[in-house]
C-alpha cells in the first residue's frame, strides 16, 4: 500500500510539473506569433480557436479521466485483462468521436466563419479539423497509461506537442504570411495539428515500450473474475464522464460566445463608424465599411488574442495551487479532519488573492509598458496601443476573481462538490453573454472586457458563499482580503513611481518597475504575515520557506 501511494504522489507530481510547462510554453508562443501574424492575422486565429477547444473537449475532458478511473480499478484487483478491455472499447468510441468531430470542424468550417463575421477563417478551421482525431486517439491512451499509474508517457506527449507547436506554428505561420493574414493564420494551426500528431505518436510508441516491458505478459496472464459486456463499460464510462465533459465545456463556450457575437456586434452598431475613426486604429482605410471591419478585427484580435493571453498567465500559478488543493481536501474530509479542511479551504482562498492580487494590480498599472514590451512590432500605432492598453486594465481586475475560481474550484472538488462550481461559472457564463451584448452596444470592445470580468466575479462570489456556508468557515477578512490587496495597491504605487522616474519609456523601466514592484510586495508579505506554515505547505518548495521564516518560532 505504501508503494502504491508513493507511485501515486510521484505520478501525480510529474503531471502537475508537465502542466505547468504546458501552460507555459502555451503562454510563450503567442506572444512570438502576435507579433509575426499581426491583429488582423491573429483575429482569423482567435475565430476558430474556441470552437476548437469546444470540440476538443469532447475527447480531452471526461473520457480521459473516466478510463483512467476504471483501468485503475481493476488493475487494484489484478485484472489486467478487464483493464485491456476498458482501453479497447474506450479507444474505438475515441475514434468514431474523433472522426465525427473532424468531419464536423470541416463540413461546418465555411458556415462558422461566415457566422463569425470573418469569412476568410475558414482556412483555420480547415488547418486544425484533423487535429481533433488525432487528440481523440491520443486521450484512449493517456486514460489508460494513467490507470496504470504511467504519468510519465502523457508528460512526455504534452511537452512534445507544445515544443512542436512552438516550432511548427511559428514556421508555417511565416511561410504563408507573404499569401495574407488568413493563411498565416492557417499556418499557426497547421502547426497545432503537426503537434498533436507528434504527441500521438510519441504516447503510442511509449505505450508499446511499456507492453514490450511487460504489460503484454500481464494481460495474458490475468484472469477475469467477472467477464463485462461492452455495453456495460460503455455506460461506466458515460456515466462519470458526460458530467466531466459538460463541466469543462463552459469555458470555450464563452469563447464561442466571444467568436460568434463580438465581430457581428461591433460591425453592425450604428456607432461602428464613429468609434472606427475615433479610435486610430485603423490607417488608410479605402472606404466606411472598410474601416468598420477593419477596426472590428483589430479589437475583437486585440481583446482575445493579445490581452487575454497575458491576463491568462497568473493561471499558470493559480491551476497549480488547485492541484494540490484537491487531493489534500480529499484526504482531509476522507479521514474525518474537518478542522483541518476547514483550515485548508480558508488558506486556498488567501492564496488565491496572494496571487491574483499583485498581478491584477501590476497588469492594470504597467498595462502599456508590458504590452509594448511584448508586442510593440505588431501593435504598430498608438490607437492599438491605447485600445490595448484599455481592455487590459479592465480585464486586470478580472485576474483577481479568476484566482479565486481556480482556487476554489479546487477546494470544492476535494470536498466532493464538482458540481457546485460548474454550476456557478454557468451562472457566471450567462452573465457574460447577456451583459457583454449589453454594453458592448454601449462601450464597444470595451463592453466585451467587462463582461469577462463579472462572469469571473458571479461565479467567485458564489463559490466563496457556498464554501462559507457548507463548511461554517469563519473568514478573517483582514488577514484574507485586506493584506494581500492593500499589499498590491502600495505595490503598483512603487511600481508605477519607478516607471515615472526611469523615463515612461523603453524595457529597462519596465522591466526595473517590474522587479521593484515585486519587491515591495515580497517584503510587505514578510512583514505582515501573509503566510502561515499551513499556506506555505500548498507552495512548491513552501516547507523551507517556512523553515527559514519561522524556524526559530518552531523550536
Amino acid at each position: 500500500m505504501e508503494k502504491k501511494a508513493k507511485s501515486f504522489v510521484t505520478g501525480a507530481a510529474i503531471l502537475a510539473v508537465a502542466g505547468l510547462i504546458v501552460k507555459i510554453l502555451g503562454a510563450v508562443y503567442r506572444i512570438p506569433l502576435n507579433n509575426l501574424i499581426g491583429t488582423e492575422g491573429m483575429s482569423f486565429y482567435a475565430v476558430a480557436y474556441p470552437y476548437y477547444s469546444w470540440l476538443l473537449v469532447i475527447s480531452s475532458a471526461g473520457l480521459p479521466a473516466a478510463i483512467s478511473k476504471l483501468v485503475s480499478e481493476r488493475v487494484t484487483r489484478g485484472d489486467y485483462k478487464a483493464a485491456h478491455k476498458v482501453f479497447t472499447v474506450a479507444f474505438r468510441i475515441l475514434l468514431i468521436i474523433g472522426v465525427v468531430t473532424t468531419l464536423l470542424m470541416l463540413i461546418l468550417s465555411k458556415p462558422l466563419a461566415g457566422m463569425s463575421g470573418l469569412s476568410g477563417a475558414s482556412l483555420s478551421f480547415i488547418a486544425l479539423a484533423p487535429s481533433l482525431f488525432f487528440v481523440s486517439v491520443m486521450c484512449a491512451y493517456r486514460g489508460y497509461l494513467q490507470g496504470l499509474q504511467q504519468m510519465t508517457g502523457t508528460a512526455l506527449s504534452q511537452v512534445a506537442e507544445q515544443l512542436i507547436k512552438l516550432i511548427a506554428g511559428l514556421y508555417f505561420a511565416k511561410l504563408f504570411l507573404p499569401k495574407g493574414p488568413e493563411y498565416a493564420a492557417q499556418g499557426a494551426l497547421l502547426g497545432v495539428t503537426v503537434s498533436e500528431f507528434a504527441g500521438l505518436i510519441v504516447i503510442a510508441v511509449f505505450y508499446k515500450i511499456q507492453c514490450n516491458r511487460g504489460l503484454t505478459r500481464q494481460i495474458k496472464q490475468s484472469s477475469s473474475e467477472k467477464k463485462e459486456s461492452v455495453g456495460t463499460i460503455v455506460r461506466a464510462l458515460c456515466a462519470m464522464a458526460i458530467p466531466i465533459t459538460l463541466g469543462a465545456s463552459i469555458m470555450p463556450l464563452t469563447g464561442i460566445a466571444d467568436s460568434a457575437f463580438i465581430l457581428n456586434v461591433l460591425k453592425k452598431s450604428p456607432q461602428a463608424l464613429d468609434w472606427a475613426q475615433k479610435s486610430g486604429v485603423v490607417e488608410g482605410a479605402k472606404d466606411a465599411a472598410d474601416m468598420i471591419g477593419r477596426w472590428a478585427q483589430s479589437a475583437y484580435s486585440i481583446f482575445r488574442s493579445y490581452v487575454t493571453t497575458i491576463i491568462n498567465m497568473p493561471a499558470v500559478l493559480t491551476s497549480a495551487l488547485a492541484m494540490s488543493l484537491v487531493p489534500a481536501m480529499s484526504a482531509f474530509i476522507a479521514s474525518g479532519k474537518k478542522n483541518s479542511a476547514k483550515n485548508a479551504a480558508v488558506t486556498g482562498l488567501k492564496l488565491a488573492l496572494i496571487i491574483g492580487a499583485p498581478c491584477a494590480v501590476g497588469l492594470f498599472v504597467l498595462a502599456e509598458p508590458i504590452l509594448l514590451l511584448l508586442y510593440e512590432s505588431s501593435l504598430d500605432n498608438a490607437g492599438k496601443v491605447a485600445m490595448a492598453s484599455g481592455i487590459m486594465r479592465i480585464s486586470a481586475v478580472g485576474v483577481l476573481f479568476l484566482s479565486m475560481v481556480q482556487a476554489l474550484t479546487g477546494v470544492i472538488q476535494g470536498i466532493g462538490k464538482p458540481g457546485v462550481p460548474v454550476r456557478n461559472l454557468v451562472l457566471g457564463g450567462i452573465v457574460k453573454v447577456a451583459s457583454m451584448l449589453i454594453l458592448m452596444r454601449i462601450f464597444n470592445i470595451y463592453g466585451a472586457a467587462l463582461s469577462t470580468v463579472l462572469c469571473y466575479a458571479v461565479a467567485a462570489v458564489l463559490d466563496v458563499m457556498w464554501m462559507i456556508r457548507y463548511m461554517h468557515l469563519k473568514i478573517n477578512s483582514f488577514d484574507v482580503f485586506a493584506k494581500p490587496v492593500l499589499s498590491a495597491v502600495v505595490m503598483g504605487i512603487y511600481a508605477a513611481f519607478t516607471y515615472s522616474v526611469l523615463g515612461g519609456e523603453g524595457t529597462i523601466a519596465t522591466l526595473a518597475s517590474i522587479c521593484v514592484g515585486v519587491g515591495v510586495y515580497a517584503v510587505l508579505a514578510v512583514l505582515l504575515r501573509m503566510f502561515d506554515e499551513n499556506d506555505l505547505g500548498f507552495i512548491p518548495g513552501g516547507k523551507k520557506i517556512a523553515a527559514l521564516l519561522y524556524g526559530n518560532r518552531r523550536k
